[in-house]
């Protein structure tokens, strides 16, 4: 399977969706996915979702912000 195979788009979907879930607004959630962010070690969130343990540490952050925590 390739990098770009079925696994990695239902993983980006998903982080995709989780993240407009959160933040109740699509435009918002995808400047946030595209954004650096120190807690990625300045990477994007979509960058590092390319990877299943990437996906969960995004996972873990949106959660936060879910629960009002700063991410």
């Amino acid at each position: 399977m390739t990098r770009s195979g079925p696994c990695e788009a239902e993983r980006l979907l998903r982080i995709q969706t989780l993240a407009e879930d959160t933040f109740a607004d699509k435009e918002k959630a995808h400047r946030w996915l595209r954004h650096p962010l120190a807690e990625l070690l300045g990477e994007a969130p979509l960058t590092i979702a390319q990877t299943e343990a990437g996906a969960k540490a995004v996972e873990a952050i949106l959660g936060k912000i879910a629960w009002g925590a700063t991410a």
